[in-house]
């Protein structure tokens, strides 16, 4: 009997595990343990929790019209899925278990737990790195050490990728299989538990099915103009697949697929290879996580950052938090993302860069505020792009760039579109006085002014980090620094 462990990668198509497990011409049952306190402990927000409970009841009939029985178990947290895996391979005379691999701490530690945890059992574990096109630890630099520079590992990525990738073949149509859903009460009531508004769930459709469907629709109408749109939040250019990505109900390697196929139309080109850019991007944060486990840990990539004095002050963060900051571009995302769950990529850096940046807080209270608001909420990927803004990562901007809130607005949103959909009280401005509403207050009686002006962000952003960088030095330079060391 053959065993499909399914975590973070909801889905029947380009899925090996599933593949090589059926291929055996064996029986094949599949299992997912619910963890809802673990949940807790990472601040998966209600959306994205919803966004997989919804994606699971379809995936049981999948699995059920193939023949394959799903399982779903309570086990509450990670720590208690090692002993109940035990006893339901011990129940079941599984001998073998295939599963997609994942990489962030606490899921690694869970796995070899597992580990231990059959080798008595005599079971064989097959993993397979299906949520990434090149697993995290394949490529090194000259010195054999992880790629800490994006252009360097993308150019070696792409390299790889030239002679290694290879579609998973497709499995055989659905049939009258006489596969059972076990766990189907199990995932509802779980969703009964929920309150997730219908405010937020309406923007969103679950599932394997919907994501391959939003992946064509993409390919085909919005792929060629990627690169030049994708930048303008009031417009549809970006494929909003992280979600299905993030959860697994599409898998990385269809939407490369899609853009390579792509990258034959001359008109097309452009724009698939800035996506494909994107998924490389993807596959840079996982090997960070991966390699560098301090991350997982909350710690900054770049240790010298951890010496930065942070501001303490709740009531900005609440402004923030609730789009008051005054700046429309950064309110506007802010209630983009209260409102549906998700922020398109330009305005999660303006508003991470603003928060660290001009507020001056501490990147992983936005870290987490995002965690618990988005439907993609994806460990690597976040923390990836906080710490970009923040310059306290890999890759990091200069500690001394600032992004001007105005002028991103202006630029990106230089009609005041985007803006008037998230900020009805400046819905009547015109598209100059809409993105610096504080030089006309009688028009926008109902806006706040900004709570911090933008002048001296720079120069007081640019002495923090050097006075950080000197201390940390001076720390890892001294008699006593040495002395531990040695």
């Amino acid at each position: 009997m053959n065993l499909l462990w399914y975590r973070n990668d909801l889905r029947i198509h380009s899925h090996r595990a599933l593949q090589q497990a059926l291929e055996r011409d064996e029986p094949v049952i599949a299992v997912y343990f619910l963890c809802e306190q673990q949940w807790d402990n990472h601040d998966v927000a209600p959306l994205r929790r919803w966004y997989v409970l919804q994606s699971l009841l379809e995936l049981g009939d999948a699995l059920a019209e193939r023949g394959v029985d799903l399982h779903v178990l309570d086990a509450g947290d990670f720590a208690a899925v090692p002993g109940l895996l035990a006893d339901f391979v011990g129940e079941h005379g599984i001998e073998r278990l295939f599963c997609s691999r994942e990489y962030p701490l606490n899921e690694l530690n869970r796995d070899r737990a597992v580990a231990q945890a059959l080798e008595p059992l005599g079971v064989q574990i097959t993993g397979f790195d299906d949520s990434v096109l090149v697993p995290p630890r394949t490529l090194n630099t000259g010195k054999g050490t992880p790629y800490t520079v994006f252009s360097a590992f993308k150019k070696r990525w792409d390299v790889w990728l030239d002679s290694h990738f290879e579609p998973v073949a497709a499995l055989p149509a659905a049939g009258a299989g006489n596969g059972r859903f076990v766990g189907k009460g199990g995932v509802e009531s779980a969703l009964k538990k929920m309150t997730v508004p219908d405010s937020l769930t309406r923007h969103w459709q679950p599932g394997e099915a919907a994501a391959l469907k939003q992946l064509d629709d993409f390919a085909e109408h919005h792929l060629a103009g990627y690169r030049k749109h994708r930048d303008f939040p009031s417009q549809p250019a970006t494929s909003a697949l992280s979600a299905a990505l993030s959860a697994g109900t599409l898998s990385p390697a269809s939407c490369y697929r899609a853009a390579t196929l792509a990258m034959a139309d001359a008109g097309a080109r452009d724009g698939a290879a800035c996506w494909i850019g994107e998924l490389a991007w993807r596959d840079f944060y996982r090997q960070i996580m991966a390699r560098f486990p301090r991350v997982s840990r909350g710690g900054a990539f770049r240790p010298e950052t951890e010496l930065l004095q942070w501001s303490q002050d709740p009531d900005l963060f609440q402004a923030w938090c609730e789009g008051r900051t005054g700046y429309p571009l950064v309110d506007a995302a802010m209630r983009q993302l209260v409102a549906t769950g998700w922020m398109h990529n330009r305005l999660r850096m303006v508003t991470a860069m603003f928060l660290s940046k001009h507020l001056w807080l501490d990147w992983r209270l936005g870290e987490r505020f995002f965690m618990q608001h988005l439907i993609d909420g994806d460990f690597a990927a976040n923390n990836g792009g906080w710490q970009w803004s923040a310059s306290s990562g890999t890759d990091a901007v200069p500690y001394f760039r600032v992004f001007n809130p105005v002028r991103q607005s202006q630029r990106f949103d230089a009609q005041g579109e985007f803006i008037a959909r998230w900020v009805p009280a400046l819905r009547e401005l015109d598209n100059k006085t809409v993105h610096e509403p504080w030089k006309q207050p009688l028009l926008a009686p109902d806006y706040p002014p900004p709570v911090v002006p933008h002048a001296g962000v720079r120069e007081r952003v640019t002495e923090a980090f050097k006075a950080a960088k000197a201390q940390y030095d001076d720390s890892n330079h001294s008699p006593t620094s040495r002395k531990e060391q040695a």
